[in-house]
């Protein structure tokens, strides 16, 4: 990973980086993950999420994108086209 982002997570992931000085709660990725892929309607979807990236192979640091796309592959999502977005989500 990359050596310019130093976090002391000592176990889990806590936070996702979307840059080198910002980063999403993990809440809040989860929430953001579910609104891009228009997974709401899937029942226990967080639930699965939070099961998912507890198997996360990556380390700390860990970027959003690679996430994502970790994620993504795993559990066989795709993100929504920005069309398909409500407006209150761009």
């Amino acid at each position: 990973m990359r050596d310019d982002l130093s976090t002391n997570v000592t176990g889990g992931l806590e936070c996702v980086f979307l840059s080198t000085t910002e980063r999403y709660a993990l809440d809040c990725f989860i929430g953001q993950y579910i609104n891009t892929r228009n997974l709401h309607s899937i029942p226990a979807i967080e639930a699965a999420l939070r099961a998912a990236l507890r198997n996360y192979p990556g380390k700390h640091p860990v970027m959003v994108n690679e996430l994502n796309a970790w994620i993504d592959k795993t559990l066989g999502y795709r993100a929504a086209h920005p069309d398909e977005l409500l407006v209150e989500d761009v």
